[in-house]
């Protein structure tokens, strides 16, 4: 029954992670760092709110999103930008947006982009509030996304789509393997586990939404990883919109990141920054309750037809991904990096 489940989960799966594989790797080789730069800046909900819509995409987790979100902040993004982006970006992604619609419907494809982004507002505007602006200093050179060259030059086409595909399965996958493989195996066994009264029991004494809270800051899972796990906990009977606050917490915060926040930022901001997304989280997950029937968000059942042709075949690519991985480069170690590109 476990392994039934578990292979149910990968094969409805694998179609939405390797497309949204495929467009975080265009993401990231055809926007330029320097343009996400140079539109960061400054210590208002403008810039903050640019910072959410360029972070929303990108496929980083709440651990990945750390360098990248202390490389806007030291090229010059205020503080309000920088933690946008950091609420913003690990919540979501193109592939997580896309899994989602996948196994949980249109709804919740559309409602957690949308909270991640009210989330990463509201943050920025308590951050605006309660903290000073800061002197920009120079921006530093920022190296090229298909090489490793500085300085004008340019990429074919060819060169650039070679680059993203590479990126996508090289760095972006070779960081999401292990947790997103994670998340199969305990969404798998949440689904077999879990009493099927449990959201009922929880419910009645109001503590499913504290209860997904708890569960998700701890814990280590990208967003992606995290879809599945969520998958598991509709299937039980969790309302949506507890559901949804546990996608919010989980893949936004751990306990890992918020250490290296409060190392970098300081405890003051770092609290700040935890206690505005618990609260984003609890309202987007009641919100949600209100406004969407859960008869409107069924998730998707094994079909007696068995998976289709495309799922299948896409299962199989994921799979041989993950061996390759996870498995075949332990044993045959080479060099990774450079794209080959000619500048």
């Amino acid at each position: 029954m476990y392994l039934k489940i578990l292979g149910h989960l990968f094969v409805e799966s694998a179609p939405y992670i390797l497309v949204g594989l495929f467009i975080a790797g265009l993401l990231r080789v055809f926007i330029p760092e320097d343009f996400l730069v140079r539109h960061l800046g400054g210590h208002s909900l403008t810039g903050a709110f640019k910072a959410a819509l360029f972070g929303l995409p990108l496929p980083l987790c709440s651990c990945g999103v750390l360098p990248a979100a202390v490389g806007l902040y030291r090229s010059g993004a205020g503080l309000p930008a920088t933690f946008a982006f950091l609420v913003a970006t690990p919540q979501t992604s193109a592939d997580a947006i896309l899994l989602a619609y996948g196994l949980l419907g249109g709804f919740f494809a559309l409602a957690y982009p949308l909270s991640a982004l009210a989330a990463s507002l509201l943050v920025a505007l308590v951050l605006t509030l309660t903290t000073r602006p800061r002197d920009l200093s120079s921006s530093s050179a920022l190296s090229c996304l298909c090489c490793d060259q500085e300085g004008p030059h340019t990429h074919t086409f060819r060169e650039k789509m070679r680059a993203s595909l590479r990126h996508a399965v090289e760095e972006l996958f070779a960081e999401m393997a292990r947790p997103l493989l994670l998340g199969f195996f305990l969404a798998a066994l949440a689904a077999l586990l879990l009493p099927p009264d449990l959201a009922r029991v929880l419910a009645a004494h109001g503590l499913t939404y504290p209860a997904m809270l708890l569960l998700g800051i701890p814990i280590y899972l990208c967003a992606t990883a995290s879809i599945p796990l969520g998958y598991a906990l509709l299937l039980k009977g969790f309302s949506p919109g507890s559901v949804l606050v546990f996608l919010m917490a989980g893949p936004a915060t751990n306990l890992t990141s918020l250490t290296v926040l409060a190392k970098f930022f300081g405890r003051r901001v770092t609290l700040l920054y935890l206690g505005t997304l618990m609260a984003a989280a609890l309202a987007s997950g009641w919100i949600f309750d209100q406004l969407v029937p859960s008869t409107l968000l069924r998730p998707k059942a094994v079909s007696a037809e068995g998976p289709g042709l495309v799922s299948v075949l896409a299962a199989l690519l994921l799979g041989w991904l993950f061996v390759r991985e996870l498995i075949w480069k332990r044993f045959s170690p080479g060099p990774t990096s450079g794209c080959g590109c000619q500048p």
